[in-house]
């Protein structure tokens, strides 16, 4: 036990306070209670203050770095080393609380292969975010939505129907309780298909080595100008959508026999498409490349023949999309002219087929792969989309693009022979910046009361 002394003198003690001296207090009896800890000062901020503290420490998310998805696409892209919102949120309860709105401004989903049950479903898998989310009410939080797929085969996650189309009750359930603004999807191309309903061919996907794919699609405002009005279906309730999510195992998934607007093109109005295939570097070192199918969703997407078999659902591409992107590192002339052949209906156009990294160094990517072909087969893909854009009068939905942006202007050659090209044709299009043509406004189309909104705009015959 702590000894406690007197703090007066001993001549004090014993004879009293001498004159004009002031003695010590008297000491209370000793308390062996804990005294009570004094709380740091932050933590005697109300919420507001300490909620718009924890604003400072947000930051863009990774995969918001236009850099990071034009590059080959990889499994970590929304990975961080620097999250000190999250070691923030293990303070305390109280801190976590706060926390949460920010954290999960950008939700991610995985989907790992794994020992899971037999024949599962993705709407089971889903079930625990979706109740987490409804649990701390984050549907006006959640921004933007990632789903990543790491499984190589779908056999090893989802049940056998899935393994053909996306079950329709996955994306109306998850959406039925977030309102992102954003989807990413990184996935294989096989699982890629399923979840959006697209087929892939996959009998020539040995030789490309592409491990994931990128599809990234945006709303860019809550009502965007001249957008389609997306039909709404008649979905289950939440507590239906979470708590059942039963696949009935006796239909079958033919794209044909869901209505449209259960699968991801037709839930939303979408207005902007990315996709990025990764590199198709590796099938040039097989026997005639040149006739090679990559596994991609890009020809049922924009509604192209598959094998000579006519895509008879036509385009699945979203008809509010009037946005997209496509990247791959050096694709096929015979791949790429389905997107050049079936162009959508867009106002903008962005291409880009060579890599801004040093993969030409990469001695294993190159092996056996002569670069001639690889910069042949670029100088066509672009031949193949310069025809369509600058042909006089324009044809199909070239008509309607009003800007087109190639990725590749670092190439100063070819970009300057493609300005040349462009002023000497004189048809309505001008240099705007590096990389970016428009169509002059005193050209542009003018478009009839009610086309604007018109879905049949997708198909590149449409004349309307």
């Amino acid at each position: 036990m702590t000894e406690v002394g007197d703090t007066a003198t001993p001549a004090a003690q014993i004879n009293g306070p001498a004159s004009g001296a002031t003695c010590a207090p008297e000491l209370g009896p000793l308390s062996l209670e804990p005294r009570p800890a004094s709380k740091p000062p932050i933590e005697l901020l109300p919420n507001e203050l300490l909620s718009n503290i924890f604003e400072f420490l947000d930051s863009p998310k990774p995969s918001s770095s236009e850099s990071v998805i034009h590059d080959e696409p990889i499994l970590e892209l929304t990975r961080s080393d620097n999250a000190p919102l999250k070691a923030a949120s293990y303070v305390s309860k109280r801190w976590r609380i706060g926390t949460i709105p920010l954290l999960f401004k950008h939700t991610q989903f995985i989907i790992k292969e794994a020992s899971q049950a037999p024949y599962n479903s993705l709407d089971r898998m889903i079930k625990p975010f979706l109740e987490f989310v409804i649990e701390h009410q984050l549907r006006r939080t959640a921004q933007s939505f990632t789903l990543i797929v790491r499984a190589k085969e779908p056999a090893n996650i989802i049940d056998r129907q899935e393994q053909l189309f996306c079950s329709p009750t996955f994306w109306s359930g998850l959406f039925k309780v977030i309102d992102p603004q954003e989807l990413l999807i990184v996935a294989p191309a096989e699982a890629l298909g399923i979840l959006t309903n697209c087929r892939t061919y996959m009998e020539d996907a040995w030789s490309f080595h592409s491990p994931y794919h990128y599809l990234r699609l945006q709303i860019r405002s809550k009502s965007p100008t001249g957008a389609v009005k997306v039909p709404q279906a008649k979905h289950k309730s939440i507590n239906e959508s979470i708590q059942t999510q039963k696949v009935d195992r006796s239909s079958s998934h033919v794209a044909e026999e869901k209505p449209r607007e259960l699968n991801l093109w037709g839930i939303r109005p979408w207005t902007t498409l990315l996709l990025n295939e990764g590199s198709f570097i590796r099938a040039y070192a097989s026997y005639e490349f040149w006739l090679r199918q990559p596994p991609s969703i890009l020809p049922d997407l924009v509604g192209a023949e598959i094998e000579t078999e006519e895509a008879v659902h036509g385009p699945m591409i979203s008809p509010t999309i009037r946005d997209l992107s496509y990247i791959g590192l050096f694709p096929m002339q015979t791949h790429f002219a389905a997107l050049t052949t079936n162009c959508p209906r867009l106002n903008r156009l962005y291409v880009q087929l060579v890599p801004r990294n040093e993969i030409l160094q990469d001695s294993h990517k190159m092996k056996n792969v002569e670069a001639e072909d690889l910069w042949m087969e670029r100088n066509s893909c672009y031949a193949l989309i310069m025809r369509e854009l600058f042909q006089a009068p324009p044809v199909g939905n070239y008509k309607y693009l009003q800007e087109f942006e190639s990725g590749d202007a670092a190439d100063k050659d070819a970009w300057d022979m493609a300005v040349e090209y462009v002023k000497r044709a004189a048809n309505g299009w001008k240099v705007a910046s590096e990389g970016v043509f428009v169509r002059d406004a005193k050209e542009k189309m003018t478009i009839p009361a009610g086309d604007e909104n018109s879905p049949s705009a997708l198909s590149v015959n449409s004349e309307t």
